[in-house]
């Protein structure tokens, strides 16, 4: 059976650190005065979507669908 995906940002300073958000994609995204750079392409379950860049993988956890039914989201703790 195939499951969503969740990204759960652990950092403090995370965008809405500790709320589970649907993993939507993979995509090249170019912050202002940057290079473009792989994100993930989030969206959170109040609509609001983000952009999370795969080499910060320090930052979050990546969880199923499964796991946030049973509340087993990842403790912000940097």
């Amino acid at each position: 059976m195939d499951q969503k995906a969740f990204l759960v940002g652990t950092h403090r300073f995370s965008f809405q650190a500790g709320k589970p958000a649907e993993i939507m994609g993979v995509v090249f995204a170019t912050p202002e005065g940057l290079e473009a750079r792989p994100c993930y392409q989030i969206r959170f379950d109040d609509g609001r979507e983000d952009f999370v860049p795969l080499s910060e993988s320090h930052h979050f956890e990546i969880i199923s669908e499964q796991d946030r039914a049973a509340g087993k989201i990842p403790t912000v703790v940097h």
